[in-house]
């Protein structure tokens, strides 16, 4: 599972392309509701053709995140990996979000083994966020320097 970014994420776009081009299921997160966790929907190869995305097959989600229109849903316990966007992730693992909590809820849905990537700008990884007891932690951050393991 990747996103769709918003203002300042890094775009995972390469990612999705070539996970689909290894014939791999690639979906992204869609909110229901405010309320709710995000439910993960297929991404169509036709949604990211040419190394864009092409909103205009998606529509907003309850959160104003471009999701595609078709809503394919994808089971959430079946995804390997899901790559997190965040404003910035310390060398442990946490991460520091826009603060609705919607990928946190998400996360502790899944199960352990679920591999979870958090998708960062170098500057942005830092040595230490203040957390709360519902902060889902990262099992990997990726940046441009590579990929580091939370301590």
């Amino acid at each position: 599972m990747v996103y769709v970014p918003i203002r300042f994420e890094i775009d995972p776009i390469t990612l999705a392309s070539a996970a689909i081009s290894a014939d791999w299921e690639v979906c992204v997160g869609r909110g229901l509701s405010r309320e709710s966790t995000l439910h993960p929907v297929a991404i169509d190869p036709s949604f990211i053709a040419g190394g864009s995305w092409h909103l205009d097959l998606a529509a907003p989600d309850a959160w104003g995140m471009s999701v595609p229109r078709d809503h394919t849903p994808v089971r959430a316990s079946t995804l390997t990996a899901v790559v997190v966007p965040g404003l910035a992730f310390d060398r442990q693992g946490h991460r520091l979000g826009r603060g609705a909590g919607v990928y946190d809820r998400f996360l502790s849905t899944l199960p352990p083994e679920t591999l979870r990537i958090g998708l960062v700008p170098g500057a942005l990884l830092v040595d230490e966020l203040p957390t709360d007891a519902h902060d889902v932690r990262m099992h990997a951050i990726a940046t441009e320097q590579g990929i580091v393991l939370p301590r």
